[in-house]
């Protein structure tokens, strides 16, 4: 947690204190910081109908934070945050029959702690949960909003100007992105410091080298690239998402991520405009490797880990 001063009316969501003042209420606490009165009350270890003290100093939950309270169960935060058992288990790193405590914190999906050596790196965001996005040579300009609200679900505003900026390029076309896109661009902002995204390629339609089962085709995937971030870098931590398929291009500028029920990772050597060149992890491209071809089938059918056929260009 942050130790910042829980002054003004202003949503603090990066967590903080508050310091109880005259006429001060749990209720009138958690609204003033945009958090729930149960979440606020299990995060101090206090009942919700609590009388509070002058001076008493409170934690303020952070975005994306659900403390336990007596009585909760991983079905019932799942329940209450709409979400999944299985998403709140792979998120908080929690065994099916694992056990919780009240007071003990939780990620709600869409939202993960950047560990110290990335703040070192990447620094922190300004402000965590907002993401800059700019889409190049195409429609859709550029964005700066907060696509998640706090109970980390897609924010309906949001998905509508993300799906401007994923428009394809020929023919105007667009689609609403899954909601699990917006969680996934939300982590690598706030992993990344907040730099701007680039998006490369959004919503296409069928046709040349996109099939009709890419996940271009479902708004389900983008082709991003992170300035100052080398490509490696962001194709490492798109890598640890949960249920997300991740394609490294290393004679393209972008790295390719979409939502999928199972994790896949695969690198294709093809330049932009070719046919894909699809090698096992750690392969050198195809030229370099004595009786190479080029593999020109799904990800799927050579490293068993893509069930797309994604393009490099969009």
């Amino acid at each position: 947690m942050l130790g910042l001063p829980g002054l003004g009316s202003a949503k603090n969501v990066e967590g903080g204190e508050h310091r109880v003042r005259p006429g001060d209420t749990l209720s009138k606490i958690a609204q003033q910081y945009g958090v729930r009165v149960a979440n606020l009350a299990a995060a101090n270890r206090i009942s919700v109908d609590a009388t509070l003290r002058l001076g008493q100093v409170l934690v303020i939950p952070e975005s994306g934070v659900v403390y336990v309270k007596p009585g909760d169960t991983i079905a019932s935060i799942a329940r209450t945050y709409h979400t999944t058992v299985e998403e709140m288990l792979e998120v908080n790193n929690l065994k099916p029959n694992s056990i919780i405590r009240p007071g003990q914190e939780l990620l709600l999906p869409g939202h993960q702690r950047v560990s110290s050596e990335a703040r070192k790196k990447w620094g922190a965001p300004k402000q965590r949960g907002v993401v800059e996005a700019q889409r190049i040579g195409g429609p859709g300009g550029t964005m700066r909003m907060r696509l998640l609200d706090q109970s980390g679900r897609a924010r309906a505003e949001a998905r509508k100007r993300l799906s401007e900026l994923m428009t394809h390029r020929q023919s105007g076309a667009k689609r609403l992105p899954d909601p699990r896109l917006l969680q996934n661009l939300t982590r690598v902002s706030d992993y990344f410091g907040g730099r701007r995204i680039l998006i490369i390629s959004g919503y296409r339609k069928p046709g040349g080298y996109t099939r009709d089962t890419s996940r271009h085709t479902m708004g389900q995937a983008l082709d991003i690239r992170i300035p100052g971030v080398p490509n490696t870098a962001l194709r490492d931590f798109c890598r640890t998402l949960p249920r997300t398929g991740c394609g490294y291009y290393p004679r393209s500028t972008f790295v390719h991520m979409d939502v999928r029920q199972t994790s896949a990772y695969w690198v294709d050597w093809s330049r932009p405009g070719e046919a894909p060149m699809y090698a096992r992890p750690g392969e050198g491209p195809p030229e370099e490797r004595r009786g190479a071809v080029a593999r020109n089938n799904d990800a799927d059918s050579v490293s068993g880990t893509s069930s797309d056929d994604e393009s490099p260009g969009g």
